[in-house]
């Protein structure tokens, strides 16, 4: 990703049709961005929140959005 994603956006960390969908709740400088996973966080609402580098992350498809679980 060429640029930090916005808080409050959902990301995935691949391109698997069944990803895990993230959301972005912190970012750290220019090149971290701290993510909690959004398929879970209305039942696990202090979730610790894992950094990823900011290239490892990207938007999810159209496709992928189609599997977001819904709580």
């Amino acid at each position: 990703m060429k640029t930090l994603p916005n808080v409050g956006e959902l990301v995935v960390v691949n391109n698997l049709p069944d990803a895990t969908h993230y959301r972005v709740v912190e970012t750290n400088g220019k090149f971290n961005v701290g993510l909690i996973d959004s398929t879970i966080e209305k039942k696990v609402p202090n979730q610790s929140v894992q950094w990823i580098d900011r290239d490892m992350i990207k938007y999810p498809k159209v496709s992928q959005m189609f599997n977001v679980k819904r709580s």
